[in-house]
């Protein structure tokens, strides 16, 4: 290995070390996020934390001039409502990272013949949204896996 291949793995050592230090930091500050969302004119209010756990659910008093059904609906909309904020703060907390991982030199550029793939942030499949039963329901991966002709994906679960 040339003195220039050892300069640049040393770089790249320091910035892994770096990005590991980040990545820790960003763990600790997203397990404290939370996303909130309302439905039914604000009668219905859900919380979830980092993980899209459901923490907390409110009910206005005058929730009871809906119907159960109606009031079932308001409580999937406003947990569907705090994920997609949860997932927004996290996507927001993990974009410098993401960009700072587009400009690190690729795998392949010190050593010669490994896979690219490696230095590449996986896209996770987005998870159905209708209920189980629903005919709109389709699922996660089909159009891949049947273009390709291959197995499930493995994906990366939460971020």
């Amino acid at each position: 290995m040339s003195a220039a291949d050892e300069e640049l793995l040393a770089e790249m050592m320091q910035t892994v070390q770096a990005n590991m230090a980040s990545l820790r930091e960003a763990y600790e500050q997203r397990a404290q996020l939370t996303g909130t969302g309302t439905a039914a004119d604000k009668q219905v209010t859900v919380v979830v934390n980092a993980d899209g756990v459901v923490i907390e659910t409110r009910m206005d008093d005058e929730i009871v001039e809906l119907s159960p059904e109606q009031i079932a609906e308001a409580v999937t909309a406003a947990a569907q409502q705090a994920f997609a904020e949860m997932k927004r703060k996290t996507d927001e907390l993990v974009a410098p990272m993401r960009e700072r991982h587009v400009g690190m030199p690729k795998l392949s550029d010190l050593l010669p013949g490994i896979s690219d793939e490696l230095n590449s942030f996986p896209t996770p499949v987005a998870a159905p949204t209708t209920p189980r039963a629903s005919v709109e329901r389709e699922q996660p991966g089909a159009a891949r896996r049947g273009a390709r002709g291959a197995g499930p994906e493995v994906t990366e679960s939460s971020w």
